[in-house]
């Protein structure tokens, strides 16, 4: 029975969002802490997970995936009551609270600071990372599934990211851990340069990979078809009803959400590949991704971190991907991983030791091939160096 309860635990644990963000004051922290507190600790304490569960109640996965958009609409719609000042009601959030639970919403708002409003954000946009653009990952690989292609990219748009269900599925998956992949970071890239240059290198992708489809259907590049256009309307759905709710304001705090989502994302688009090379052509394996089987990331995360078997078969549900405790390992789990990345001396120096263990167990003679040409280019010795 477990194995169908914890499919839920994700929006158990993020519910701390909704619920800080209404309380208010340092309460609106309440998410960040909870995330922080249960993926760290619970990966730092917790065994690895490497079973093969068999479930023979899909209907129940896939209920917890179609939760995710309701769930996150509910959360945003919090933080967009939370920018609002004095009687301010969006959509009566405010009143339906304090009917059921006789706490002054409206009191504690007026008393909640920038810096609290910070914690909301933040916590906002782990959500619509770490559930929304996860979730959405899953379902938009059903390609031939309209609902949930739909489904998905309502909250792709959530982080302004039209262009991952086109650049993702055809794009990443083709040429991952390749050049020519923008969402594969080399050995020795900046991990803030690498935000910058995979958002408007896998947005230009995207862009090229959907006129080449549409031409290729005849049909106009820049009408109600192009899917790079609907999902530009469905973010600007969502800046509207912040406008609604808060004017400017509003729309300022949905993009800092917003904006820390699309960072968390690439963050994670970094630490799932991070120097690992592949001769293009060449069948993906799964030496080919950082993987990892911590037990709470592996269930928070809906089994995103058994990347090694997504990329190997992408268009397997996430219920049916293999732990391969033998691919290549991540140095912590998920959220400690990407805290990691986030300072550069951390993160070389949990990395290139097992960089180090790649080239020596995993790579082919191609791979340290390119390699070799790579490290000639970026400094032999200084790599040396840093794997020392």
């Amino acid at each position: 029975m477990f194995k169908y309860i914890k499919q839920f635990m994700t929006p158990v644990m993020l519910s701390g969002v909704f619920v800080g963000t209404m309380i208010g004051g340092p309460w609106m922290w309440l998410g960040v802490a909870i995330i922080c507190l249960v993926m760290i600790g619970g990966d730092g304490l917790l065994r690895d997970d490497l079973s093969e569960p068999e479930y023979s109640q899909k209907w129940i996965l896939n209920a917890a995936l179609f939760l995710a958009l309701p769930f996150l609409l509910v959360t945003l719609w919090g933080l967009a009551w939370a920018t609002q000042s004095g009687t301010s009601d969006f959509l009566g959030l405010g009143a339906l609270i304090q009917t059921v639970t006789g706490y002054d919403v409206f009191a504690a708002r007026q008393a909640s600071t920038w810096y609290h409003m910070v914690g909301a954000v933040l916590g906002t946009g782990f959500t619509v990372a770490g559930y929304g653009t996860n979730i959405a990952h899953e379902l938009t690989h059903r390609t031939t599934d309209p609902l949930s292609m739909i489904w998905g990219r309502w909250m792709l748009a959530m982080s302004n990211n039209a262009d991952f269900s086109i650049e993702h599925v055809y794009g990443h998956h083709e040429t991952i851990a390749t050049e020519a992949d923008p969402a594969s970071a080399k050995r020795g890239d900046n991990l803030y340069v690498f935000i910058v240059k995979s958002t408007f290198q896998g947005h230009a992708s995207a862009w090229r990979l959907e006129a080449g489809r549409l031409k290729k259907k005849g049909y106009w590049v820049f009408g109600p078809r192009n899917r790079m256009l609907t999902g530009y309307l469905m973010s600007i759905t969502y800046a509207a009803a912040f406008y609604a709710a808060a004017g400017w304001l509003g729309v300022a705090i949905y993009m800092a959400q917003a904006t820390w989502a699309k960072v968390v994302f690439e963050v994670v688009n970094y630490i799932e590949h991070y120097g690992l090379v592949r001769v293009p052509g060449q069948p993906v394996m799964p030496r080919h991704s950082w993987n990892t089987n911590k037990v709470v990331s592996s269930m928070v995360l809906f089994s995103l971190t058994r990347h090694s078997a997504h990329h190997e078969k992408g268009d397997l549900p996430f219920w049916n991907l293999k732990p391969y405790p033998e691919a290549p390992e991540m140095p912590y789990g998920y959220l400690t991983t990407i805290f990691a990345a986030m300072v550069p001396p951390v993160w070389r120096a949990s990395i290139n030791p097992k960089l180090k263990e790649w080239d020596e167990k995993h790579a082919s003679r191609e791979e340290l091939e390119i390699l070799a040409r790579r490290n000639q280019v970026l400094g032999k010795v200084n790599l040396e160096k840093q794997a020392a």
